[in-house]
């Protein structure tokens, strides 16, 4: 609201400040689940958007994609040619929460968004609209609308809402509602209840819907990566195993091999940046935490041949990075080949992390030290777990 007392857009870019700012707070946190604190990020997000276009770590559940095109639709259909307005989406979100909330044994690891604060009657920072509308752009299951070429952004959407709708001839004054979700399975009997049972299990039509939209989700509306190992049911433990490479097509196979050598330098790196971590953590606080330190050399052993395998040029090629990146895994890269010590890498961690995180940096802050926990270093795993569930799920949709 203005100060004049006049309504405003400015609630659009609030919504759109919290969609970023909750986004750069995760990307800080987690890239794959773990925090970034050496800045191994766009290696990680240029290959899991190039193999898995619109997924997310966010996505806990394939299924919202359906209930978020199913609420937008209901607003749609509700106050076509009004303005957008967020608390009606927020009340149909909650609405269909509370259903899901009712309908699971625990809400603990339910994949839920928001859970936490929808049982203290709060609306969550980041609502699962957000954190699904990448997706449904992806997967092309919005439409362009509004004059648009491609699918529109939320923001985008929620400022050419009222555009949406166009008057039919004749004198009767009836609105056209512009097709924002082309071919969308119906929701459920009984959606706009506000009790019922609700739950995230594929329907049959829906599971074939995503299938379809997949098959044309990747650059230039190619098949990605994703379609093809729905299509071939591989969900095996490890991206890098022969069932997946199989699948994949040359350009993939190339694709792959660059992630995986990525992966095993950047757990090395951050497995090397804990151990001194929590070195100097025990020094400092009369400590004997010896976790990361003891399990150094084995990661070493494990990763160094396929991180020394590693063609720069080529992942800068592949993946856009930037020069510091490049010249930090370039020194990586040497110290690993000299087979050096801990103490001859700090150096080049510690700037690195300094350079990403001012006087936030572990290894810079004694302050962040106290509070220090970190699960042991694993390779950057591109969101495949979170991709395995997915195709899982609709593989297995009823």
């Amino acid at each position: 609201m203005s100060t004049y007392g006049k309504p405003s857009i400015g609630w659009f870019m609030l919504s759109e400040a919290d969609r970023a700012s909750a986004n750069r707070y995760l990307a800080q946190l987690a890239s794959d689940g773990t925090r970034d604190e050496l800045g191994f990020a766009p290696i990680y997000f240029a290959f899991a958007d190039r193999f898995f276009p619109g997924t997310s770590v966010q996505h806990a559940q394939v299924r919202y994609v359906f209930f978020v095109a199913w609420a937008y639709q209901e607003l749609l259909d509700r106050n076509a040619g009004q303005r957008f307005s967020v608390d009606e989406l927020f009340d149909i979100e909650r609405r269909f929460s509370n259903r899901l909330m009712k309908s699971v044994k625990a809400l603990e690891n339910s994949g839920i968004s928001g859970w936490t604060k929808y049982l203290v009657g709060d609306r969550p920072l980041v609502r699962a609209s957000t954190i699904y509308w990448t997706a449904l752009r992806s997967w092309r299951m919005a439409s362009p609308v509004g004059g648009l070429k491609s699918p529109p952004t939320e923001v985008h959407l929620r400022s050419m809402w009222p555009q949406l709708t166009t008057r039919s001839d004749g004198d009767d004054g009836k609105f056209l509602i512009e097709t924002l979700f082309e071919g969308l399975p119906n929701p459920p009997p009984g959606w706009k209840n506000k009790t019922g049972k609700l739950d995230f299990t594929l329907q049959r039509g829906e599971a074939q819907y995503l299938r379809q939209k997949w098959q044309v989700a990747g650059q230039g509306g190619t098949q990605p990566l994703l379609s093809r190992l729905t299509e071939a049911g591989v969900t095996t433990t490890s991206l890098w195993s022969a069932e997946v490479r199989g699948v994949a097509v040359p350009e993939e196979r190339l694709a792959l091999l660059l992630a995986e050598r990525a992966a095993s330098l950047a757990c090395i790196a951050r497995a090397a940046h804990s151990a001194l971590v929590e070195t100097i953590r025990n020094e400092e606080r009369g400590l004997s935490d010896t976790r990361h330190a003891d399990a150094f050399p084995s990661l070493i052993s494990v990763h160094r041949e396929t991180a020394l395998a590693l063609d720069v040029e080529a992942l800068r090629l592949e993946t856009g990075i930037d020069k510091n990146l490049v010249k930090f895994i370039e020194a990586l890269l040497v110290w690993l080949r000299d087979k050096g010590s801990l103490g001859a890498i700090s150096k080049v961690l510690t700037f690195r992390e300094r350079d990403l995180k001012d006087d936030r940096a572990y290894l810079v802050s004694e302050k962040r030290r106290k509070d220090w926990r970190k699960s042991l270093a694993t390779p950057l795993d591109y969101r495949w777990p979170v991709v395995r569930n997915m195709i899982d799920g609709v593989r297995n949709s009823s």
